[in-house]
C-alpha cells in the first residue's frame, strides 16, 4: 500500500489572531488526523505577510522531514 506523501499531507491555515483580529498567523496542520502538537507564529500584519511567511516554515518543516528520513535509512 502506498503511503501518501508528506508533501500533500501537511498544509497551512492562515487566521486572525485574538477577539479583536488584530493580527494574523499561520499553522501547520496535517490532513486525516491531528499532528499532536502546533506549529505556528503569529504577530503578522497582513493575511498576505503570513501567509508567505507560513509558506516558508512549511517548505523548511517538510524539508526536515526529507532529511530526518534519510538519515534513519543510512543508520
Amino acid at each position: 500500500m502506498l503511503r501518501p506523501s508528506p508533501r500533500r499531507s501537511f498544509y497551512i491555515a492562515i487566521s486572525r489572531t485574538g477577539n479583536n483580529g488584530d493580527g494574523w498567523y499561520w499553522e501547520i496542520r496535517r490532513k486525516r488526523r491531528p499532528m499532536g502538537v502546533k506549529l505556528w507564529e503569529g504577530g503578522f500584519r497582513s493575511h498576505r505577510a503570513a501567509h508567505l511567511a507560513g509558506k516558508q516554515a512549511l517548505e523548511d518543516f517538510l524539508n526536515g522531514m526529507l532529511i530526518e528520513a534519510g538519515s534513519r535509512s543510512f543508520s
